[in-house]
């Protein structure tokens, strides 16, 4: 897709079939809100969610807007069975150092037990499209998450080795000192803690405190809530836009309806109401807008309705 003389296309890294709850039920089989997602809710209340990145380039710039999972783990994706009742589980140790009771403890197990994963092909999707990991000059981390940062290194090395590597202040200095929150998940996605992912580009990393360019046609706005320093890109050039935001939203629902989201957040409130202004902003305009687990990671618009917004997907 281009905007204007921008190009930007998705670049997959595997996907996530998971159990989600959110505030309230997602729409029913068949309804015209269930019909917007594209697949991406499945008739068995599961929820498919693209795991990647996006190839923005411009005249000068190969730039990587977030960088996938990473590496599959050998052995498979997923911790072994978790008893909640055995004390000494490390499942059961880190549910109770996190103040989740047993009841909470057996949903999240059973929740875990029906997910698969599919990780590892961020690669071969930039070889697809022509770009070899020296050829990235930025990678753009939206948040540092384990599944937005998986590529940054590997081995303990950085991937892209002729990269400078971006993100927000406030998400560094949260994620560098071992949150509780970033243990859990790694816990339980088998993955790299941040910091120690991030160890090997430390030295290739430069922050954003406010909203600002990051070259000509690419920009950061600060989105706190889902993290500390969760951030939105801008794409533009002449009178054309096209926004990726990372995980501020999971699913276009959380565009279409203010009274769903998933609480998955740092900041729930905080949160909410960046989503909120975003979907006024965008409502009904021609800007186009993906995210990092929206279906295929194709772009969107925001269409005005009575109940609820409507979402549209641009034809794949």
């Amino acid at each position: 897709m281009n905007v204007g003389a921008v190009r930007v296309d998705p670049v997959l890294d595997g996907r996530i079939l998971s159990r989600l709850h959110g505030t309230k039920p997602f729409p029913e089989v068949g309804s015209p809100l269930w019909d917007d997602l594209a697949g991406m809710v499945h008739e068995d209340g599961m929820v498919e969610s693209t795991v990647g990145a996006f190839l923005v380039r411009t005249a000068d710039r190969v730039v990587l807007v977030d960088a996938g999972s990473g590496q599959a783990f050998p052995g498979g994706y997923w911790p072994p069975p978790m008893d909640v009742d055995d004390p000494a589980d490390p499942f059961t140790v880190m549910m109770r150092a996190n103040g989740v009771g047993d009841d909470d403890a057996r949903r999240i197990a059973s929740d875990f037990g029906r997910i698969k994963a599919e990780q590892g092909g961020l690669p071969a999707s930039l070889d697809e499209l022509g770009v070899a990991p020296e050829d990235v000059t930025d990678v753009v981390a939206t948040h540092l998450h384990y599944d937005h940062i998986g590529w940054v290194s590997d081995g303990g090395r950085p991937f892209f080795p002729n990269a400078t590597v971006r993100c927000a202040a406030a998400d560094l200095d949260h994620f560098l000192a071992g949150p509780a929150d970033d243990l859990f998940t790694s816990f339980l996605f088998r993955a790299l803690p941040a910091a120690e992912r991030l160890a090997p580009v430390l030295d290739h990393i430069e922050t954003w405190a406010a909203d600002g360019p990051i070259a000509p046609g690419i920009d950061v706005r600060l989105a706190p809530g889902h993290t500390p320093g969760s951030s939105v890109v801008v794409l533009s050039d002449g009178d054309q836009r096209a926004l990726l935001l990372g995980d501020m939203v999971h699913c276009p629902l959380e565009l279409q309806d203010e009274d769903f989201n998933l609480l998955v957040d740092h900041d729930q409130d905080m949160a909410n109401r960046v989503r909120e202004a975003y979907a006024r902003e965008l409502e009904g305009t021609d800007v186009l807008v993906s995210a990092a687990h929206f279906p295929g990671l194709r772009f969107g618009r925001l269409l005005p309705g009575e109940a609820t917004r409507r979402w549209t997907f641009e034809a794949a």
